[in-house]
């Protein structure tokens, strides 16, 4: 299954007329109720957002989600009427099936939230992220991390290559997921390593064949420290599993090119064939809203970057323009031998007799 998609496809959702149509309360909590879902079909059952089978909805719904009744009740209520206009939206084939499935189960999975949220709360409080504790701890891992014997010896990195990746990982991971260690999804990790890192404009080939490698150590370490919890360490490490190919494909072209194999991927994902052009093109331009939101997403972090070469770029061409414009006029004033062709050089003379 393809699961590089779904994040692209919540995205679409969000700005779509399905979206619009739910009620606040369902706008307010679509967004994470899709996260969550999809990272179960995607953890627990293998299957991306346009698979969903009966039976692993209705194992979702009883027996994964909100489970541990930390969810707020308005979230719960919303999760029905989001999940249809989600699939709906997708136009999957068996929607009716779903939604069917979704109805059968929605005691179930509203009783099994109560029940959960009314036990009084036991064992080790979870950690408590803020802003400020989470740069504290950022910076203490890319400090720290790069000198422990489990990512010592990752061959073609040296100390300042690790620091690098793991601070713009750990910053992208806050600033472009919103997400903290023990909420880390799997899509997220997916976007974040396997194609927004790789489109830095400052990374270097060699240091993008070097993501998994590294990050497969950093999160041996993490488990290891306490940080990443054995559900979360799971996930992070099923990311990486088939990553290195695609890795190196991107390592072997340059950043424009890296964002069309990028696109095409998706498509590729969606069930189109790239290898037909025309194909491939009629599916780009009927799908416009999916592709903007999908490279909107793994672009943000470097807009500024792109604005200012594109401005720079700008300014070139206006003065490459003002010097060619500027060039031949000197040219002329210094070869007489060949006028222009159409200029009559005996009337200018009798227009300036006759001036005398």
């Amino acid at each position: 299954m393809e699961y590089q998609q779904n994040q692209a496809h919540v995205q679409a959702f969000l700005v779509d007329a399905a979206f619009d149509r739910l009620s606040k309360n369902q706008q307010e909590h679509a967004q994470r109720i899709l996260q969550q879902v999809n990272q179960l079909m995607a953890d627990r059952h293998q299957l991306d957002d346009c698979h969903w089978t009966g039976a692993a909805l209705a194992a979702v719904l009883d027996h994964e989600l909100y489970q541990d009744g930390q969810a707020p009740y308005r979230q719960v209520i919303s999760t029905i009427p989001v999940l249809k206009a989600y699939q709906k939206f997708l136009k999957v084939e068996h929607v009716k099936e779903l939604a069917q499935v979704m109805d059968e189960h929605r005691k179930t999975m509203q009783a099994n939230w109560k029940a959960a949220a009314d036990q009084p709360a036991t064992g080790k409080a979870p950690r408590e992220w803020t802003p400020e504790n989470y740069l504290a701890w950022q910076k203490t891992m890319v400090a720290v991390a790069p000198k422990a014997a489990l990512l010592k010896n990752i061959e073609g990195l040296d100390e300042t290559d690790e620091q690098y990746l793991i601070d713009e990982f750990l910053t992208l991971m806050n600033q472009e997921a919103h997400q903290w260690p023990d909420g880390w999804t799997f899509e997220a990790l997916q976007q974040v390593l396997g194609m927004t890192m790789p489109l830095d404009p400052h990374i270097k080939p060699y240091q993008i064949i070097k993501i998994v490698a590294l990050f497969d150590a950093f999160f041996d370490y993490l488990h290891q420290q306490g940080d990443l919890n054995d559900d979360q360490y799971a996930i992070a490490k099923r990311t990486l599993l088939h990553m290195q190919p695609a890795q190196e494909a991107l390592a072997s072209l340059d950043r424009k090119d890296r964002l069309t194999q990028l696109v095409l991927s998706l498509a590729q994902a969606e069930g189109v064939d790239i290898n037909d052009r025309e194909t491939a093109q009629k599916w780009m331009a009927t799908h416009r809203t999916l592709l903007t939101s999908f490279v909107g997403t793994i672009m943000h972090p470097w807009r500024d970057y792109d604005a200012r070469e594109q401005n720079n770029e700008m300014a070139k061409r206006v003065a490459e323009k003002r010097t060619a414009s500027q060039t031949p006029a000197a040219k002329t004033v210094k070869g007489k031998k060949h006028p222009p062709v159409g200029i009559s050089f005996r009337n200018r003379r009798q227009k300036s007799r006759r001036k005398h």
